[in-house]
């Protein structure tokens, strides 16, 4: 089935004068975050760099494997095909950041399109143990490291231009997009149009009940496969739109699977029973624990991951048998009360899946 590929191939030549932005351009702009532009598209605003210029600049071979995120070789045809599309080679790209320290995973991009708005893009989970444990403290703390930089990202740059708004991003990157739009300043909150959320895991209830993020759901679009988890996750309070996927599974949490007719996706009539039961039984166990349980068994999580000494999920899989044995061998080494509570989590998503 067509995806966001082919409506490049039919719809590239059309501008946005004659067919204004949609939901499917905002996907595609989420996904160019993925790509490692690092050395190419420039930190500094007043630098701009036109796609196709960009494309000329990028070479794939170059990039390290551990910044290859998963649907790299499709995020690189995506870039060729924006190259050459008249809809989108007009389009500047800057403000590149791409940080990652021992607590955070935090990257985005600002594009510019012909008309002067702006798509602040941030990247989701790019595939780094960093990234994977952040997304687990969602449900643990009331901000991240990554949060903390998205709300800065749109202070800094955005609270002196007059410049029209729309924020963006897949996975983590809509939860960023979401919670940047909801705690930066009310200047810039002026400014943003639309707020696109590719399924993108939701919030703690304190956050959802704050004046900022009621204020912007009106402007806010999510958009989540039928069989989504990662986009149920947490609380929303929002309705999403649920497509179609050519993938089954988790597998359609990877956006090149969601189906595209015409300038839209294509609709589904509800998620399927696999994705509520998965839901359900995670939504559980969060209620179930408290907040201190719930770190110490993302904590021990980690740590148990971190005995492989990799970095990335890629590398892990590469050497499954040496991380798995360090893996296993790390949970014995766990204090009682940690093992306790990570054998109980587990325990209660199971027995809630089955209820």
């Amino acid at each position: 089935m067509a995806n966001i590929l082919d409506y490049l191939n039919w719809r590239g030549d059309i501008p946005f004068s004659s067919n204004p932005f949609n939901s499917v351009d905002g996907l595609i702009l989420a996904e160019l975050a993925y790509l490692p532009l690092k050395g190419v598209v420039s930190t500094d605003f007043s630098i701009r760099m036109k796609i196709p210029h960009v494309y000329e600049h990028f070479n794939p071979d170059k990039v390290p494997e551990n910044a290859k995120f998963f649907g790299f070789s499709h995020d690189c045809i995506l870039l060729q095909k924006l190259a050459e599309s008249p809809r989108f080679s007009g389009t500047q790209l800057t403000g590149y950041v791409d940080e990652t320290t021992d607590e955070m995973q935090f990257s985005a991009i600002t594009c510019i399109l012909e008309d002067g708005t702006a798509f602040v893009a941030y990247r989701g989970t790019d595939g780094t143990i960093v990234g994977w444990k952040e997304d687990f403290e969602l449900g643990v703390v009331r901000q991240t490291g990554a949060q903390l930089h998205a709300v800065n990202y749109l202070n800094q740059h955005f609270a002196n231009s007059p410049r029209q708004l729309r924020i963006g991003g897949h996975s983590k990157g809509g939860n960023l997009a979401i919670y940047a739009s909801a705690f930066c300043k009310p200047e810039v909150r002026s400014k943003i149009q639309n707020i696109y959320s590719y399924d993108s895991p939701g919030f703690r209830e304190e956050i959802v009940e704050t004046d900022g993020y009621q204020s912007i759901m009106p402007k806010t679009i999510s958009i989540i496969p039928e069989s989504s988890v990662v986009g149920l996750l947490l609380s929303s309070s929002m309705k999403h739109q649920i497509v179609k996927s050519s993938s089954t599974g988790l597998k359609q949490h990877f956006a090149y699977s969601w189906e595209v007719l015409r300038n839209a996706f294509v609709p589904a009539e509800k998620l399927t029973d696999t994705s509520e039961v998965i839901q359900k039984a995670l939504s559980g166990w969060l209620a179930d624990f408290s907040d201190e349980e719930r770190k110490i068994f993302v904590d021990s999580v980690f740590d148990v991951i971190g005995a492989s000494e990799k970095s990335t999920i890629r590398e892990i899989n590469q050497s499954k048998r040496s991380s798995y044995l360090a893996m296993v061998q790390a949970v014995g080494k766990l204090p009682p009360d940690r093992q306790a509570v990570l054998i109980d989590a587990i325990m209660k998503i199971a027995k809630n899946a089955v209820n």
